[in-house]
């Protein structure tokens, strides 16, 4: 597997107990012929990052979920889209990362390290886990010798798409399971990576990056692994895509490999009129698309520490979600559930209880180089 120098930014880590008994996931054996590849065109070069335009601020609503570094450790939050009414959700003494809210914003899957018997970053073994939203409910879904990376959810709710390299080939492929652990289906074949995979919204195609042609293209294929087509084929890279809710367009981290800048595009779902949105030093990178589409969340570097901040859809109004000394990465952002819960700490070991609801809550040099391949590069690391 080839192996590309990255920057990785360090976080660390804090406690949690409540996890139910793990159902073991042994890799599937391939019952499908690999997909033929169609590659189309991209029809359109980035232009200029757009001026601003927009001078008043919408109402953000639903909630966005992240990780954070903010009590010591990468753990998992939930705070309202404004910036207001941050829960911690995780505590425990290793990486949790990676949050994804399921479509009805009820569930989180994300990835932990928790039973990495040797764990070094990068290198961790990561298992999926999903919990309720109030951070109860803990349950493991995968029990393997490979590591898993970066969960979506199926827009039903009724599967989570993740990439793994379960057959040791050195190579990541992207799976689907249940939300119970079971029915484990492959989707990608093939001796190079496929990650990162995000469905569209009518759930019939995944979009994904995939690095088949030499560097990190985006693709897109049906929900059951067939009829691949490229949509970006420049000699930069292109990652971890996020799809419009309405299904028209795609934004990504977009980056020329080695410069330690990353920067956030969008491109129609074709391959059409690609925009640059950030132009900052640094990371901007992961977008998250608002509920309705109206706005897109994202992490970035630009004040040193990294900051969530939303932006409309052409660039403009970019705007901080609050600041904070600590890091706080991969938003994911979903509608907020219809009902009142409370979010207990009695297995968490913490003291404070969280009321959630639909209205507001209350309340470079010297960093090690990583791989890309079994990738890393889950959030801003480069």
């Amino acid at each position: 597997m080839t192996k590309i120098s990255l920057l990785a930014l360090l976080v660390f880590l804090g406690t949690c107990t409540a996890c139910q008994p793990a159902k073991s996931v042994t890799p599937p054996t391939a019952t499908v012929p690999p997909p033929t590849l169609t590659v189309a065109s991209p029809s359109a070069k980035p232009t200029n990052t757009p001026t601003a335009h927009q001078t008043s601020e919408p109402s953000l609503t639903g909630w966005l979920a992240f990780y954070s570094d903010r009590d010591g450790n990468p753990d998992i939050y939930l705070m309202n889209a404004d910036g207001s009414g941050v829960a911690r959700l995780t505590k425990d003494p290793a990486f949790d990362d990676s949050p994804a809210l399921s479509p009805d914003g009820r569930q989180i899957a994300f990835l932990t390290a928790r039973h990495d018997p040797n764990p070094k970053f990068p290198d961790l073994k990561y298992e999926l886990y999903v919990m309720d939203v109030d951070g109860s409910n803990l349950r493991r879904l995968t029990t393997t010798e490979a590591a898993e990376d970066h969960p979506a959810w199926y827009p039903d709710g009724n599967r989570i798409s993740f990439d793994a390299d379960y057959d040791d080939d050195g190579y990541y492929e992207i799976y689907t399971i249940q939300p119970d652990g079971f029915n484990l289906i492959r989707l990608t074949y093939g001796t190079y990576n496929d990650q990162f995979a995000d469905w569209s919204p009518d759930g019939k195609q995944i979009a994904f990056a995939s690095d088949r042609n030499g560097n990190w293209d985006l693709f897109v294929m049906d929900a059951d692994g067939s009829n691949q087509q490229a949509i970006t084929s420049s000699p930069n890279w292109e990652l971890f895509p996020a799809w419009a809710p309405d299904g028209s367009r795609i934004a990504f981290n977009g980056l020329v490999p080695r410069s330690r800048n990353t920067d956030i595009f969008l491109v129609n779902a074709d391959g059409s009129d690609l925009l640059q949105l950030t132009d900052s030093p640094g990371f901007d990178e992961n977008p998250a698309w608002s509920p309705d589409g109206s706005q897109l969340a994202f992490q970035t570097q630009r004040s040193g520490n990294f900051e969530l901040y939303v932006m409309y859809p052409d660039g403009s109004g970019q705007r901080p979600l609050g600041a904070h000394p600590a890091n706080e990465l991969w938003p994911f952002w979903a509608p907020s559930t219809p009902s009142t819960f409370e979010k207990s700490s009695q297995d968490l070991g913490l003291r404070e209880t969280f009321q959630m609801e639909e209205t507001p809550l209350q309340a470079p040099s010297g960093v090690p180089d990583l791989r890309i391949g079994g990738l890393r590069i889950k959030s801003h690391i480069w």
